[in-house]
């Protein structure tokens, strides 16, 4: 009885020692690295009482990368191997707030020399080596940050800061010769950038915390002249500090191809468009002499129509794909019935396919003012991609249903669908997926483009569901009369 009491007295006494320890976090773990004992000194640096943080895995007190790299539980190791472990790195407060934290962790035995657990002692370190200590990890996050990439980048702090940069950016920039670390970035970059320009960007992202958007900026370069650089940011969160990067991505020598592209593509489409249009000229002549002829010319002969007729309205798309570049395809809108045209275009469809029944769904009378030739594209492109791409099915499905302000168009197909991987294609110039080439279905990855750039033009949106093996649909919307 006597030994119970004085057992019961040391741990109390053992107790009241830990807990005058307020200028020190002190708290206990078992074998598992779960809190067993909690004082008021860690209270004090961690913001949990001992209610809320008993019975919890000392994790919880670690960095997310400190617990992916198993850092707590290599502390605990170490500590039971060497009898002790220096623990200075990184913790995280009940707020999630970070801060540097020093101390040791020792393993506890019982008087059997039973290994029963650990106890850890932490204190916060002074401002000044807190400092220190976030400019270092700055520095080691920003180097691995670096090692990273080849392209232009510089990395920032909050204060503006040059942390780390490529070599590139050293180069583009004639900075190769100069220490920019530390050194405020607007001090760094040269004059020939547009500063007020750039300055406002970066103050809006940083003001809005909004590094999904990107930015065009002037740059005088001292040899290759007037550039325009677009300029991508992106957060580099490492608490307490924030860090982002700018990446500078010069436009000038792609744009400057694209452009001799678009001129190459306009000139060459109007120079095939007269052959064609000679070659459809003696198709339609040897069509109406050779009324008479066997079957197998006659088929020849259409044959040769459809080919031209392809040709035309790859040339069309080409031509068209240009003036959407160059800004020079004009709209002439007019007041029409959507609904009336769309039921023209899937009657159309039904004297030259048989593959797929056009089923529409819902409809509605839909005025509109818009460009009835440019829209007529559109749905033919969306009618005509159903029918392609969804070789194994046998219909199509249509609705034209308004909306608050607009009138909705949609074409289902019950197809191939298309990979959530390759879905960013769709819209693009000259865009076609693996599957799709794979699949050898023919096309040019113009149709989609030009349809999404006609539906901007018009004020409209265009959208689409999928799912891969199972179908797609695309819709389109016009603003109503």
């Amino acid at each position: 009885m006597i030994e119970e009491t004085r057992k019961h007295q040391d741990v109390e006494t053992y107790e009241l020692i830990l807990q005058s320890m307020k200028s020190y976090a002190v708290f206990a773990l078992d074998k598992a690295g779960v809190v067993t004992f909690w004082n008021l000194g860690a209270e004090k640096l961690l913001y949990y009482t001992e209610e809320e943080i008993v019975g919890r895995n000392v994790d919880i007190l670690y960095t997310p990368e400190d617990i992916a790299a198993e850092v707590p539980s290599a502390e605990l190791e170490t500590a039971l191997i060497y009898g002790k472990a220096v623990n200075e790195r990184f913790h995280v407060k009940k707020d999630r707030s970070r801060f540097w934290g020093s101390g040791l962790v020792f393993p506890i035995y019982n008087k059997d020399k039973e290994h029963i657990g650990f106890t850890k002692v932490m204190q916060k370190v002074s401002e000044e080596d807190q400092a220190q200590a976030n400019l270092l990890e700055e520095k080691l996050l920003a180097q691995t940050w670096v090692s990273c990439f080849n392209e232009c980048l510089v990395i920032l702090n909050q204060e503006m800061r040059v942390i780390n940069s490529t070599a590139s950016f050293r180069s583009y920039f004639s900075l190769d010769s100069l220490d920019i670390g530390a050194c405020n970035f607007f001090e760094v970059i040269p004059q020939g950038v547009d500063v007020v320009q750039l300055r406002a960007f970066i103050d809006a992202t940083l003001k809005a915390n909004n590094f999904q958007s990107s930015f065009e900026v002037a740059y005088t370069h001292p040899q290759l002249g007037q550039r325009t650089i677009l300029v991508k940011p992106r957060r580099i969160y490492q608490p307490p500090n924030l860090l982002f990067s700018l990446e500078f991505i010069d436009l000038t020598d792609e744009r400057s191809k694209m452009q001799e592209k678009d001129v190459f593509i306009s000139v060459a489409s109007h120079e095939i468009r007269t052959p064609i249009s000679v070659i459809k000229a003696y198709a339609q002549i040897l069509a109406r002499e050779l009324k008479e002829a066997k079957p197998m010319v006659k088929n020849a002969v259409q044959k040769i129509n459809e080919q031209i007729n392809s040709m035309n309205s790859l040339i069309n798309a080409l031509l068209d794909t240009t003036k959407l570049t160059t800004g020079k395809l004009l709209l002439n809108p007019e007041i029409f019935n959507l609904s009336t045209l769309v039921h023209e275009i899937v009657e159309s469809f039904a004297l030259t396919q048989s593959t797929h029944a056009l089923i529409i769904e819902k409809d509605i009378d839909s005025i509109v003012f818009a460009d009835r030739l440019r829209a007529g594209t559109v749905v033919t492109n969306l009618i005509s991609n159903a029918i392609k791409y969804s070789p194994g099915a046998d219909k199509v499905n249509i609705k034209i249903e308004q909306m608050d302000h607009s009138v909705q168009v949609s074409v289902q197909d019950f197809g191939l669908g298309i990979a959530e991987a390759e879905q960013d294609k769709l819209f693009q110039r000259f865009g076609r997926t693996e599957s799709i080439r794979k699949s050898r279905i023919p096309g040019t990855g113009l149709g989609l483009h030009l349809a999404s750039e006609i539906i901007k033009l018009e004020g409209g949106e265009i959208s689409f569901k999928t799912e891969e093996g199972k179908g797609s649909t695309f819709f389109f919307t016009l603003p109503l009369y």
